[in-house]
């Protein structure tokens, strides 16, 4: 069967459209799911390879949230999210960030967006946390 090569990379995200200040054309939004374990506090970070800018994320709870769970978004060590409580949060539920600080929601290239789950005890549940974002050229 022959390749489109005019294709090569769109369906992975690797080949969008990206957006600069004062631009018309709009951009291609990109969602990264980070995935974090069950237990203790907890990172998980992904390095990008061009500058990034967080503009929506969300969490599903792969279990119930027990008291003082919670999970926050990062550029580096950076709060780019408020802590956002799922101590209430049940099993499957989606639980969105209320704030983002515009200081910190673009990430430079070579920078860090990271998830933290952290809890008063060592049974947090587990989580994907889809983050929102687009590429800038």
């Amino acid at each position: 069967m022959p390749r489109n090569v005019k294709l090569k990379g769109v369906m992975d995200g690797r080949i969008v459209r990206a957006m600069d200040d004062g631009e018309d054309f709009g951009f291609i939004p990109v969602m990264m799911r980070i995935d974090t374990a069950t237990g203790g506090t907890n990172s998980v970070s992904l390095t990008m390879e061009r500058k990034f800018t967080v503009i929506d994320a969300h969490a599903v709870l792969k279990g119930a949230g027990t008291a003082s769970d919670a999970y926050q978004v990062f550029n580096g060590s950076n709060a780019i999210s408020d802590a956002v409580d799922i101590s209430s949060a049940a099993d499957t539920d989606i639980v969105r960030i209320g704030k983002i600080n515009d200081a910190n929601m673009e990430i430079a290239a070579g920078g860090t967006l990271k998830v933290t789950s952290t809890g008063g005890n060592t049974d947090n549940p587990a989580l994907s946390v889809y983050v929102l974002g687009y590429y800038h050229l």
